[in-house]
């Protein structure tokens, strides 16, 4: 039998799943911490990050920290999306992350270069919370390799929403689809895990479970999500499913001497797998019987 493990209902756990593993990355507008606890208890996402970006109007910015150090003496713990080093707004955001309690991380909005990481996190100094590059242009993705080298930075992300508009292309389009190959590669040269795509905006399950195994194809490792109710597909779809579990436990029963080039590869993506199912708690209880029930 294989099971999934969910015990966490309160903002207080959100954070349980490490950054580096996190799937489903639900991002709400700072003015709207009073909706926050009801969609963590029901949706459960992996991290929360709220927005001093795009999902806020520049008059509302003031508000909207307010709200977040509110919400977070409270006792709430999210990530904060910042806006980008060019703007004004930057360093008041980051003197706002460095002094509030119950900020995880920060995501630096339209990253562009190495320089920027750097200078985000001398502003934050002693900060001691993660970092995200999000990466929504041509710009970024071509600096891409030395963003992802900055020791300072946690993960890579991909705002495709901005990264379409700098384009003109479309999401499927080969610039786009290249532009996440593009980060996916960047993050593996520089040891960081796989990064995080953008959102899916499909209106039907279907779109979005295409979507999440276009990202997982490409080799993303989670989405932001603006829709609450997509949280529990990302968390599916990018967890090892039943049948890998299983198929990577027998692989591993069933250890041999007689082995050919492909094997020792096949080993340790077998343990890849288990180990992602422990991190996600997804229980894998060995059946009596297993070949029984094939």
């Amino acid at each position: 039998m294989i099971t999934t493990v969910n015990s966490r209902n309160t903002s207080e756990s959100v954070g349980t799943v490490s950054p580096r593993d996190a799937r489903s990355w639900l991002l709400e507008p700072g003015t709207r911490t009073h909706e926050l606890e009801g969609r963590i208890r029901r949706y459960d996402p992996d991290a929360v990050i709220l927005d001093l970006e795009d999902g806020v109007a520049p008059e509302d910015r003031p508000r909207a920290r307010d709200e977040i150090h509110d919400w977070a003496t409270g006792g709430g713990q999210a990530w904060i999306r910042v806006n980008a080093a060019t703007t004004s707004d930057w360093g008041v955001d980051l003197e706002f992350a460095a002094r509030c309690p119950g900020i995880l991380g920060v995501v630096l909005a339209k990253a562009e270069s190495a320089a920027q990481i750097d200078a985000t996190a001398a502003e934050l100094g002693d900060f001691g919370g993660g970092l995200i590059a999000l990466i929504e242009s041509a710009t970024g993705v071509l600096d891409a390799v030395a963003i992802a080298r900055s020791k300072s930075l946690t993960r890579l992300a991909f705002g495709s929403g901005d990264f379409r508009h700098d384009t003109a292309t479309t999401d499927d389009s080969a610039t786009a689809m290249g532009a996440r190959a593009h980060l996916v590669l960047a993050s593996r040269s520089a040891g960081l895990p796989a990064p995080i795509d953008g959102p899916s905006l499909a209106s039907d399950v279907g779109g979005l479970r295409n979507y999440c195994r276009r990202s997982l194809a490409t080799g993303m490792g989670g989405m932001l999500c603006v829709k609450p109710d997509h949280i529990g597909m990302i968390n599916t779809e990018f967890a090892p499913s039943p049948e890998d579990v299983r198929g990577a436990r027998e692989l591993l029963a069933a250890r041999t001497d007689s082995i050919d080039g492909s094997y020792l590869p096949r080993l340790r993506a077998a343990e890849a797998i288990l180990d992602r199912a422990r991190t996600y708690r997804i229980d894998t209880i060995e059946e009596a019987q297993v070949s029984a029930s094939r």
